[in-house]
């Protein structure tokens, strides 16, 4: 039996989703799992900068939050909402006490598609750019970073990032002018709508 159970889509025997709630939260856990963890990971990889250890940290730390919520949380809430937000203000923690960012922007580089093959020369310039790009990125203050992610890569509204991040819709503007005048500090051109 399939049924749609904080909105996510478990499949089940009738018997054991009316009589045992324990095994209703496992079967609510895993069909999260199954349906969200590759976004959430994604989000995650992208707001470590590329760091592959950072996002399979974060994703399994908002999972592990997941289980132990999972019996408190209300039955109309939206668990890839949840997820995400969870995701990001663990990400956000994390970003604040490591502080780090250095030795991985060195072997980031990026990947050449599968069908070109690209000259020395514009690989070396790709490579380059991406450098530059993160080191960007990196040298921006933890929620400065986190936001113009959630901005730009997730395509997040500033109410949406507010919400996520339980705070003030103008404080969000105030991160985000302040992360552009850095990336265009650091030498970036930014698109017109790119000021807030």
């Amino acid at each position: 039996m399939q049924r749609l159970v904080r909105g996510v889509r478990i499949t089940a025997s009738a018997d054991a989703l009316l009589m045992d709630p324990r095994a209703r939260q496992e079967a609510t856990f895993s069909a999260c799992y199954a349906e969200h963890h590759r976004r959430i990971y994604q989000a995650c990889l992208r707001f470590g900068g590329g760091d592959h250890g950072f996002a399979e940290d974060v994703t399994h730390d908002a999972f592990i939050k997941l289980l132990q919520h999972l019996p408190r949380l209300q039955d109309h809430e939206d668990l890839g909402a949840w997820l995400y937000r969870v995701a990001t203000n663990l990400a956000l923690s994390r970003l604040r006490r490591q502080r780090w960012f250095g030795a991985w922007l060195r072997r980031q580089a990026p990947t050449p598609l599968a069908d070109t093959r690209p000259t020395p020369e514009s690989s070396a310039e790709l490579r380059e750019a991406a450098e530059r790009a993160l080191r960007t990125l990196a040298a921006l203050p933890p929620r400065e970073r986190i936001v113009i992610c959630m901005k730009v890569l997730d395509d997040k509204s500033q109410i949406e990032i507010a919400e996520t991040l339980s705070l003030s819709e103008g404080y969000i503007s105030k991160l985000l002018t302040r992360a552009w005048r850095r990336i265009r500090e650091a030498g970036w051109e930014t698109e017109g709508d790119a000021t807030v």
